[in-house]
């Protein structure tokens, strides 16, 4: 019972923003926020319509689902290393899930607000990424190649969704900013 929540929770978080946007839908501004440097200036802004609104959910879609592919592969090994593995790779769709949820909020929310939010999804990636690296040192300190080893479905799967992130990650930039 506790395996199978602790493997859907990132899941449900991550379905938040999507429910969350849409409930607050005619609520969101006019311009809805694209990107900004990290620093927290310069921001790109973007017409409001369902794309620009549900970008970042849909972005963090594709994220967790690649990290599902990757995760998944050592689900159910006993190996010490396979689950090091899982365990670096259920660190980084816990992070996917609050950094999306973070960004949700930060859209949904009004500008005196959107900044704290902001910051808060950059701490939460940073502590996300630290976490996996430290889980991680060991899987890298025992690297095998052929425990990375995929078939041609995962392959293509994972190939569809890193071509679907740079769309949605980058193609606005390209019209908007």
């Amino acid at each position: 019972m506790l395996k199978t929540l602790y493997r859907i929770l990132p899941w449900t978080i991550l379905s938040l923003s999507f429910v969350i946007p849409a409930f607050y839908y005619h609520a969101i501004s006019d311009e809805v926020l694209i990107t900004r440097n990290l620093d927290g200036s310069n921001p790109t802004v973007a017409p409001k319509s369902l794309l620009t609104v549900f970008r970042v959910a849909l972005i963090e879609l594709v994220c967790a689902s690649a990290i599902e592919l990757m995760r998944r592969k050592f689900a159910d090994s006993i190996a010490e290393t396979h689950q090091n593995y899982y365990s670096m790779w259920t660190i980084l769709l816990y992070t996917v899930a609050f950094k999306s949820l973070f960004q949700t909020f930060e859209i949904v929310s009004s500008k005196q607000f959107s900044n704290i939010f902001f910051y808060l999804t950059f701490g939460v990636v940073i502590a996300g990424i630290i976490l996996a690296l430290l889980k991680g040192r060991k899987v890298f300190s025992v690297f095998k190649g052929e425990d990375w080893s995929f078939g041609l479905t995962e392959k293509l799967a994972l190939a569809i969704l890193f071509a679907a992130y740079l769309g949605l990650a980058f193609f606005p930039i390209f019209i908007f900013g």
